[in-house]
Order: structure tokens, then C-alpha cells, then sequence
């Protein structure tokens, strides 16, 4: 295994969509010397990414807040009274 691959189970996700694209890019240039390179590296990016997309729980629907009970703004006579320092 190259030290390439050696490193892919420690990328993080984005990390690995990256090189993913830049492994594609790459070995679709048949006239350089990375592209053997990049076409062996694809199959191990994808078999970790589906390695991870299988550990991943299935997605749950997310738990709404439960509905706040509207408070009614006071009104009346409690808002009117004059205030204690008048009397």
C-alpha cells in the first residue's frame, strides 16, 4: 500500500471528496506519471467511503421542541391601577 493510501482511514470526510476528485482528474491524464497512481487510489477512496456510509445510523427524524403555550399580554384594570407612590 502506498503511504497515500495508509492515510485515507484518518481523512475526514470533505478531505476525502477532495481527493476523490483530484485521484479522477488525474488519472483521466493518461500522459503523466501520477495517473497510475491515482487509478489505484480510487477504488481505496471508495471503498472507504462506503465503508463509512455503512457504520453511519440511519437518520432519525429530528425531535421538534414541543409547542410553546401562548401567553395572553395583560390587559384591563391590573394595567390601569395607579401605582402605590401616587395614593
Amino acid at each position: 500500500m502506498t503511504p497515500l493510501a495508509e492515510m485515507v482511514p484518518a481523512m475526514s470526510d470533505a478531505d476525502l471528496k477532495a481527493l476523490r476528485a483530484n485521484a479522477e482528474r488525474l488519472s483521466g491524464d493518461a500522459s503523466t506519471v501520477k495517473a497510475g497512481a491515482a487509478s489505484e487510489i480510487i477504488p481505496i477512496i471508495d471503498a472507504e467511503i462506503s465503508r463509512r456510509a455503512a457504520l453511519a445510523p440511519a437518520a432519525a427524524p429530528k425531535k421538534r421542541a414541543p409547542v410553546k403555550k401562548k401567553v395572553v399580554p395583560v390587559t384591563g384594570h391590573q394595567t390601569a391601577l395607579p401605582a402605590k407612590s401616587a395614593a
